[in-house]
């Protein structure tokens, strides 16, 4: 059985839910759906089975018989769904987004950027963030977690920061993922987001 995040999961992460305990929400956030009980334990090197017992009867985590993995041909407007973000108008670009190397535009190149961006905040969110990238299945998992990273850097940082994450991301990410970004970029601008916004680090 593999573990995943219900929607009580998702905005509990979205929302910085002060009933999840620093330990619990990095089990949420590495539940994607690619992990069992024994795999997270592993990954986690520790006992996790308290956490698990509250986080799944408290309705954060459920157990699938296959795990949940997006199709690739999934349209975007559903994996920017799936993200979280929103459908509203592209941004123009910042200085930051015209400074980004065009030649990078890979999934190694984003996830090499991403997950230099999440080293740089230092803790154990972050971490277990970069775990997920790494162990994300397919390429529409990938993009989902890294769009996840992207709220997690912007409740870490505030919205002008995680906004030039974004518009790196524009430039960085394959041509058929670029929409989801425009989404995501537009949704950290106009959506109030509950972190103080401590500039560029």
């Amino acid at each position: 059985m593999k573990l995943i995040k219900t929607d009580k999961g998702r905005e509990a992460l979205r929302s910085r839910d002060p009933h999840l305990a620093p330990r619990e929400r990095q089990i949420v956030i590495l539940a994607n759906g690619s992990h069992s009980r024994v795999s997270l334990q592993q990954l986690l090197a520790r006992d996790i089975g308290p956490q698990l017992h509250r986080l799944l009867a408290s309705g954060y985590l459920e157990e699938c018989a296959h795990g949940v993995t997006a199709p690739h041909d999934t349209p975007l407007a559903s994996v920017a769904a799936a993200a979280g973000v929103g459908r509203l108008p592209a941004l123009p670009k910042t200085e930051d987004q015209a400074q980004a190397p065009r030649t990078r535009r890979s999934l190694a190149g984003t996830k090499m950027y991403i997950v230099d961006r999440l080293q740089l905040l230092r803790d154990l969110e972050a971490s277990s963030m970069a775990a997920c990238l790494h162990s994300s299945q397919g390429e529409v998992e990938f993009i989902q977690n890294v769009a996840q990273a992207v709220r997690l850097i912007v409740e870490k940082c505030g919205p002008s920061y995680g906004l030039r994450v974004v518009n790196t991301l524009l430039d960085t990410v394959p041509e058929g993922h670029v929409a989801v970004f425009h989404h995501l970029a537009c949704d950290i601008e106009t959506c109030a987001v509950p972190s103080s916004d401590h500039g560029g680090r």
